[in-house]
């Protein structure tokens, strides 16, 4: 059993909503669009993270990769925050229309770091 890294030991729920095939690209970067929820230190994050391709079409044209925080939640709503982003990275089953979805929320939200 591997142990998680420091960074990620918060995460109470994340889905990768969609990745590189590494069996395409084996050795090529790793592309990932992944939304989170976190234990803060005075409540629970939804975070959205984008790192698609500079080429990449999917999503809305002009957001950038970054890590977005989509919705802030106090410690006494948990389970709400939970279910906003199981809601979120799963509200259609196409992994296109979720990364357009989330491209336009994070629109309106705090972007924290943005690609290198």
């Amino acid at each position: 059993m591997h142990s998680l890294p420091e960074s990620k030991k918060n995460h109470l729920w994340r889905k990768l909503v969609w990745h590189t095939d590494t069996d395409l690209h084996p050795l090529g970067p790793f592309h990932l669009a992944e939304v989170y929820c976190c234990d803060e230190s005075n409540g629970y994050a939804i975070w959205y993270v984008r790192r698609l391709a500079k080429d990449d079409a999917r999503g809305v044209a002009g957001v950038e990769n970054a890590d977005y925080l989509l919705q802030y939640f106090s410690k006494n709503h948990r389970d709400a925050a939970i279910e906003r982003a199981v809601m979120l990275a799963n509200a259609d089953p196409s992994a296109d229309k979720v990364i357009a979805a989330l491209d336009r929320l994070a629109g309106g939200a705090q972007k924290v770091s943005a690609d290198r």
